[in-house]
């Protein structure tokens, strides 16, 4: 590593000094989940130890109530470091943005008397809305990218994946219109909008057998009719997109509408499909920055535990957005939480757990330590292997 061994040392006795602060932030934030753009609570628990130790820190940064923007230093590369804190419904933090939230707010901290020392400017960036919404997107569109040369970041799974890449996805709101009428006396004079919304989510899994690998079609049911003697005249299902790019992704786009529509036309009935949110694009992760943090982790003593089935691109994240801008990082580090993964109950738990907390503190190290030397040798960027 190229950067001060002294600076280094200081920076990790200061990660382990935060410990209970960083350890406490995150079991409070899990406690307390906020879903995506209501994270009032978890963003004030991030900005609060941020402006007490002397970043400047805007709250709503770039007109997104719940993000938040800390700033210091003021020469040398400008990194940043996103936190997350938005939960999921009904299982909470099963994807352990408590730890990434901390592990943001951490490496802040841990940092912050070094960076005029090393030559680093550094945002911790509050981001919220990552499960649906995609509030990085926003913040990149009112300019939170602005200047800045890199972005990185840390996510709770049940194995390592340093370098992973996430699918590309985009989310429909679909919308079945039939006609009411009396389900027993005049059933002729209806359209069953149920009828068209069950066509075409069989027809999606028809096609599935003939899909590209790895583009993938979810969906769930939200409204079925209002009740069971009326012919529904209205029905709504939510589906999720996935693909390995955007090309995929187009691809997919049209089979599925086909799909739809062509089930609409099947039962008499019609729909409207629309887009909800941001669209998020695949991960590409930087070769330098994935290095630099590969022995960061293997200098502060981290075993490496991957996948033993192998590397999977499979999950999506708003984060990809950013790494298509700047070079990116977004590091998945297990809390050994297998058979248990994330969006279940069971691995909302061991975000929690003395496993999950070592990873925070584990992750909080080695971002500080690739910050320090993305500062000492920003050609790092540039790396191709």
């Amino acid at each position: 590593m190229k950067s001060d061994a002294a600076v280094r040392d200081q920076v990790l006795s200061r990660v382990d000094e935060l410990a209970p602060q960083l350890v406490a932030l995150s079991h409070a934030i899990h406690a307390d989940p906020e879903l995506a753009y209501e994270e009032h609570r978890a963003m004030a628990r991030c900005a609060e130890p941020l402006e007490a130790a002397g970043f400047a820190v805007e709250r709503g940064a770039y007109g997104v109530p719940t993000a938040f923007a800390a700033r210091a230093g003021t020469g040398g590369p400008h990194l940043v470091v996103c936190s997350e804190y938005d939960a999921l419904p009904v299982v909470g933090h099963a994807c352990g943005h408590n730890i990434i939230a901390a592990s943001g707010v951490g490496t802040g901290l841990a940092l912050l008397p070094v960076l005029e020392q090393v030559g680093l400017r550094l945002t911790v960036l509050g981001t919220p809305a990552e499960e649906v919404g995609g509030g990085k997107v926003d913040l990149i569109d009112a300019g939170a990218l602005a200047g800045v040369d890199a972005a990185m970041m840390m996510h709770p799974a049940p194995y390592d994946d340093i370098d992973g890449a996430g699918l590309a996805i985009e989310e429909w709101s679909v919308v079945v219109h039939g006609m009411a009428s009396h389900a027993s006396s005049e059933p002729q004079l209806g359209r069953n909008a149920l009828d068209g919304l069950v066509a075409g989510y069989t027809a999606i899994a028809m096609l599935r057998q003939h899909l590209r690998p790895w583009q993938q079609v979810h969906g769930i049911i939200t409204h079925g009719g209002d009740a069971a003697n009326i012919v529904p005249e209205r029905t709504a299902a939510t589906y999720y997109l996935r693909a390995l790019d955007m090309t995929d992704l187009a691809d997919l786009r049209s089979r599925v509408r086909a799909a739809l529509e062509g089930a609409a036309t099947a039962t008499g009935t019609t729909v409207d499909i629309e887009r909800v949110g941001h669209v998020y694009e695949p991960i590409t992760t930087n070769v330098g920055l994935a290095k630099t943090f590969t022995a960061a982790c293997e200098l502060i003593g981290r075993p490496y535990t991957p996948d033993p089935k192998g590397k999977s691109p499979g999950g999506s994240t708003d984060f990809g957005n950013i790494s298509q801008l700047v070079p990116g990082l977004h590091a998945n580090l297990a809390v050994h939480s297998w058979p248990a993964v994330n969006h279940q109950h069971e691995f909302a738990a061991h975000c929690v757990s003395p496993l999950g907390d070592r990873t925070l503190l584990d992750s909080v190290k080695a971002m500080a330590l690739t910050a320090l030397e993305l500062a000492a040798d920003p050609a790092l960027l540039t790396r191709t292997a």
